[in-house]
């Protein structure tokens, strides 16, 4: 189906900002230094100018459709598509765009999803943390890549992902990175596979360092070590398998204490550790992928082509979608309960942007965003994701939230 969605609503100017680094308002809202100078482009597309350094740019500037010359409607019903799973092809079809675009379109969407990734999300306070792999490939067979990702349990946010081989580079790389984007990287709990890699990378990347005195005056220095602290345990869920069938697990406490580790599920509301976070992220980035499909052919042709969907995909589970299993209890029920013994049927209504649905069918509970755990602030919808851009500051973006920020 051909989609003709009229254009999207422009941003007020109070929420744009300059993105001339060299000006003195660069990256900072609402200083009423931006005026409109032209507006061009079926869309109306407004030409800026900043008063403070005299530099002229378009509103698109540094956002995901920069330099687009596709209508804006059909550029968001195409990244619409794509993160519901259709390939390239299909979505050209469904929208009414050439398959050439389409495949430009999901470049640029999936580098901005990722540069707004590194830009919004840091300095995270987690209890746990659980990590895993799933498999894929590029091209043929012959060239798996895989998506190793990171995700807090308790906000069904993720928090890391990298793409390559399954190696201990790919999953060096990605401690590494979830590290990074944490505020107390000593104080948590990490739930992970029987991968050898977790428990020989995991101290490097999550323990204390230090250097042991070295004996006598003569020799070299000894080679630095890692400290677990008593805040800081890693758990390994080793799954034995018959075939396809899972018949034992085995649960291995490779670091740190066990009094940490149950602590952290009494926190979780987990009888016993698991990896169900992760697991049920994999089967959701399955669907929200047609590359990542379960026994099928539908490979990405190109390295560049897998690696943007993932990215976008994560991009709008994180920010773009509602997750049912995260509900405030109200203080009095909403209507009347119902009779019947079923469970309701769960409406997908768009979340607005103060985070609550429009509707709801529960009469108990209402859904909350994953970023509401984490951070002060809510989900945003695709139309105003593509009205976002990268250019603010890093250190003003990480005390405003994960996914406030607006143009600049």
């Amino acid at each position: 189906m051909k989609t003709n969605s009229p254009t999207n609503s422009r941003p007020a100017l109070e929420t744009l900002a300059c993105v001339n680094e060299r000006c003195a308002l660069y990256g900072q809202k609402g200083q009423n230094n931006l005026t409109v100078r032209k507006t061009y482009g079926k869309d109306a597309i407004r030409y800026l100018r900043c008063r403070c350094c005299a530099a002229e740019f378009s509103e698109r500037k540094q956002t995901a459709l920069w330099n687009t010359k596709v209508a804006e409607g059909k550029a968001v019903a195409v990244a619409e598509h794509l993160a519901e799973g259709c390939s390239l092809s299909s979505t050209a079809r469904l929208t009414g765009v050439h398959p050439s675009a389409v495949r430009r379109l999901n470049g640029k969407v999936g580098l901005h999803a990722e540069a707004f990734h590194d830009e919004r999300v840091h300095d995270l306070n987690v209890v746990a943390l659980e990590a895993d792999e799933r498999h894929g490939y590029a091209h043929d067979k012959s060239q798996p890549q895989w998506e190793a990702e990171v995700i807090d349990p308790e906000s069904k946010f993720v928090v890391s992902q990298v793409q390559g081989r399954r190696d201990e580079a790919l999953i060096r790389r990605l401690l590494e990175d979830a590290s990074q984007r944490l505020a107390n990287r000593h104080h948590l709990v990490l739930f992970t596979d029987g991968e050898a890699s977790y428990a020989s990378l995991f101290p490097e990347f999550f323990g204390q360092a230090y250097r042991p005195s070295r004996q006598g005056s003569r020799g070299r220095f000894p080679e630095v070590r890692y400290r677990i602290p008593r805040t800081l345990a890693h758990v390994q869920i080793v799954k034995h398998r018959e075939g396809q069938r899972v018949v034992a697990v085995d649960i291995r406490y490779a670091h740190g204490s066990q009094r940490c580790v149950q602590q952290a599920l009494d926190h979780l509301g987990y009888t016993k550790p698991n990896t169900s976070a992760i697991e049920r992220r994999n089967g959701t980035a399955r669907r929200m992928s047609a590359h990542q499909v379960r026994k099928s052919l539908a490979f990405a042709r190109r390295d560049d082509t897998k690696f943007a969907l993932g990215w976008w995909g994560l991009t709008v589970y994180n920010g773009c979608r509602p997750h049912r299993s995260l509900r405030w209890p109200l203080a009095l029920p909403l209507g009347k309960k119902s009779s019947s013994l079923g469970r309701l049927p769960w409406p997908w209504a768009l979340p607005t942007t103060s985070g609550q649905s429009v509707r709801s069918s529960s009469h108990l509970c209402v859904p909350v965003g994953r970023c509401e755990i984490i951070s002060d602030h809510y989900l945003i919808s695709l139309g105003e994701y593509f009205s976002r851009d990268v250019t603010c500051n890093s250190s003003h973006s990480s005390k405003q939230g994960l996914l406030t920020a607006s143009n600049g």
